[in-house]
């Protein structure tokens, strides 16, 4: 666990270093100073540009998370991989220019009243797709080489903050809409350009043909896998992004930035799993390789117990903290109240559950969790249209979280079923349990509004409360005892320094 647990805690440092900024700009910036239609359309861009970027990588990156421990090696360019691996996202990426080409006829008729600013801008979606394609390739190769936190600062911070800067330079009157645009997108090419760099600089960048290693048992195993993880890959990116869609389907681009701007407070939570993810999907693949089914059932369990520690305490500062949040936004958002509460509680549940799905994927099964995510898919589109003209904006949250509950189960039923997997003890509860007792007393308080300055102090208080009352209680009654460990640690590390100066 040690790889694992040392760039896990770096990325998520820089990952919520990157939601601090995050939560500035998308949070407090961008609902005050563009409208919801401008918002709407940047959160409807990203979220087909990631659909598209999975569906342009072709499943390679899923494929080299499975099988680069069988290319590699350094003395021979990694059996050419990375030559391979931009092969096929360039040919995918040609594909995806031809869709979009191909359906802009449907998407004017479609769009020209209710969405008309996504019309005019929507072929945005080709350089964006194309700078996200290349950064996850890189990433996921550097990820491959054990290197998962450049990728994290690039993604999580650098980026988001470039886009801060765009913005105060938009606040400030010094450029436009348009130009906004261009510079969100520098922002993308800048990360895309610096992860190019860092493999480079690390040693790893290598396209000559010579180093192509592929035999024909191992061509067939990765093609066919490929094959399996595109589909897995695109229906879990379709699972996360479709619902921006079918709101702007169904209520407009203006609602879609309102509930585009709510759902970045309740993604907030997940940030730690993706971190893991790429971590320990590494590890896992190596494990497999090994046949060495405790160290995977060791990363299992902990994955689980520690996420849902994490995650339960940003949820609960969330949830305690809402009423001080809307207070902060401008009239109308007033609608993604529990859009935030609802996501939050799939992404939640997404965590508790750990590794199930890296566990699945890299294993001799993984073509179930393929049809594990068309089934989710299915489900998503199904619920989130069925509940959208019932509950609005809500709707669509609320079919998310069924989805991901419903998904999750699955998944982790199966994984118990044929590996005798099953990572939850009194522990998980007893997480849970905590959080609905530190979150029941933190909303007795009453809120201070008024003005941003005891806004922000009530927050602070309040999320001071919250961190301390719960870290407090998990550690007392040593629910996690690598929790445990790591604050044991840093506290005899400090005192260690305090004595010796």
């Amino acid at each position: 666990m040690g790889i694992i647990k040392r760039q896990t805690i770096q990325g998520t440092i820089f990952t919520y270093a990157g939601i601090v900024v995050g939560f500035v700009t998308m949070g407090l910036l961008l609902p005050k100073v563009l409208t919801p239609d401008q918002n709407g359309l940047i959160g409807l861009l990203i979220a087909l540009s990631i659909i598209l970027t999975q569906f342009s990588n072709l499943g390679i990156n899923g494929a080299g998370g499975r099988y680069f421990p069988y290319f590699r090696n350094y003395d021979q360019g990694h059996g050419g991989f990375l030559l391979l691996a931009s092969g096929v996202s360039l040919l995918g990426f040609g594909l995806s220019v031809l869709i979009l080409w191909s359906f802009r006829p449907y998407i004017v008729a479609e769009n020209a009243e209710k969405s008309a600013l996504f019309v005019q801008y929507y072929y945005l979606l080709i350089p964006l797709t194309f700078f996200t394609l290349f950064f996850n390739l890189f990433d996921n190769y550097a990820k491959l080489l054990y290197d998962s936190v450049t990728g994290t600062f690039l993604q999580q911070f650098l980026q988001r903050f470039l886009l801060l800067l765009a913005v105060l330079i938009y606040w400030a009157g010094w450029i436009t809409f348009p130009t906004l645009l261009v510079l969100w997108m520098g922002s993308y090419f800048a990360q895309m350009a610096l992860m190019v760099v860092k493999v480079v600089r690390d040693g790893h960048f290598t396209l000559d043909p010579k180093h192509l290693q592929l035999p024909p048992d191992l061509r067939r195993e990765l093609f066919r896998y490929a094959s399996l993880t595109l589909l897995t890959g695109l229906s879990s990116q379709v699972i996360l992004h479709i619902d921006k869609y079918l709101v702007n389907d169904a209520l407009g681009l203006a609602q879609t930035g309102i509930y585009s701007i709510s759902a970045n407070f309740g993604t907030v939570i997940a940030a730690p799993a993706t971190m893991l993810y790429k971590v320990s999907s590494v590890v896992i693949a190596d494990s497999w390789k090994a046949n060495d089914l405790n160290n995977i059932a060791s990363i299992y369990r902990k994955s689980c117990l520690s996420q849902l520690v994490i995650g339960t305490l940003v949820f609960v500062g969330i949830a305690a903290n809402l009423p001080s949040v809307f207070e902060i936004l401008p009239k109308g958002y007033e609608a993604g109240y529990y859009v935030i509460l609802w996501i939050g509680l799939g992404k939640l549940i997404d965590m508790a559950t750990g590794v199930n799905g890296t566990i699945l994927a890299t294993s001799r099964y993984y073509a179930y969790d393929s049809l594990f995510f068309i089934l989710m898919v299915a489900v998503t589109i199904a619920t989130t249209r069925a509940l959208i003209p019932v509950f609005g904006l809500e709707g669509a949250a609320i079919g998310a979280a069924i989805a991901t509950a419903l998904f999750n189960a699955a998944r982790t039923a199966f994984v118990w079923y044929k590996f005798g997997l099953q990572p939850f003890t009194w522990r998980n509860l007893a997480v849970l349990g905590v959080g609905l007792l530190v979150w029941a007393v933190a909303v007795q308080a009453p809120y201070l509004s008024g003005n941003f300055w005891l806004i922000g102090t009530d927050v602070a208080l309040r999320s001071g409360f919250i961190v301390v009352a719960f870290v407090g209680l998990v550690y007392v009654l040593k629910i996690s005892p690598d929790i445990n460990q790591l604050l044991t640690g840093a506290w005899l590390k400090r005192r260690g320094k305090s004595v010796s100066s």
